[in-house]
């Protein structure tokens, strides 16, 4: 870690990092980019995480790491709520039980991590990577994934609701369970996702690319599909007598229309 930072400071800093021991270019890097603001204790777990990358317990909120390399970090059950970790790398890390609310994790790369049953309340994941990553069982309530890659993640059985989703993509991502009411999701791409059993209650799916997304015994009361993408989707066991179309195409490739006049939307295509 010490060595990706130190190709960003300038040469004063460099200065004073240079010729110190392991440990002491840590707290001379943790000090310069203000990491170590807290006292005591926290200071000094941090100064070992910046060493070994693992702080399982510790308590990093409000740490600033924002751009740190922190690949196949553990820190399983921390506090880092309200951390800066604008465009840090945690590929692999392992998160589980983690405390991240109202933490800045925007441009962060947290691909084929654990963060199972993490708190992520409130976090700021804007154009966050989560590739690959295992995401079961978080409280993900109002976070922001607005243009974020999260293809093949699993998220089951956790709770996203009231969050902006714009623009993400979901592509063969685990949906399953999911608390997903009032989001919003226009121009997200959920391709062959896994929706089974999920609470999709008011969801704005203006423009969304669901086709062949599994939908079956979920639940749409309220949803705006205008302009979404449903071809090959199944759609078994959910009722959709609420949900709102227009401009949709469905799952056997026919136009709805239905409710164009009252979104006060134009139909651009004649339904067949």
């Amino acid at each position: 870690m010490a060595h990706d930072i130190m190709k960003r400071l300038g040469p004063q800093n460099k200065r004073a990092v240079m010729g110190k021991n392991r440990f002491q270019r840590a707290i001379a890097l943790a000090a310069i980019l203000g990491l170590a603001a807290a006292p005591g204790a926290a200071s000094d777990q941090l100064r070992q995480f910046l060493i070994s990358r693992r702080c399982v317990g510790c308590d990093l909120s409000a740490t600033v790491l924002a751009g740190a390399n922190l690949e196949d970090a553990d820190l399983t059950g921390a506090n880092l709520a309200g951390a800066n970790l604008r465009q840090a790398r945690l590929p692999r890390a392992q998160m589980a039980q983690t405390d991240l609310r109202q933490a800045n994790l925007s441009q962060a790369v947290i691909s084929q991590a654990d963060l199972s049953e993490a708190d992520l309340a409130g976090a700021n994941l804007r154009g966050a990577t989560l590739t690959g990553s295992r995401l079961v069982g978080v409280n993900a309530t109002a976070i922001n994934l607005q243009n974020a890659e999260a293809r093949e993640s699993n998220w089951s059985g956790s709770d996203l609701s009231d969050s902006r989703l714009d623009g993400a993509s979901f592509a063969q991502a685990g949906l399953a369970q999911a608390n997903l009411s009032r989001v919003t999701l226009t121009d997200g791409r959920l391709y062959r996702a896994n929706l089974i059993g999920a609470r999709l209650d008011g969801v704005d799916f203006t423009g969304a690319d669901l086709r062949e997304t599994l939908i079956r015994d979920a639940s749409v009361d309220g949803a705006n599909f205008t302009n979404a993408d449903l071809y090959g989707a199944n759609l078994v066991r959910t009722d959709l007598s609420t949900a709102q179309f227009c401009n949709t195409r469905m799952a056997k490739g026919e136009i709805n229309n239905d409710h164009c006049a009252e979104l006060g939307v134009s139909p651009d295509r004649p339904a067949s």
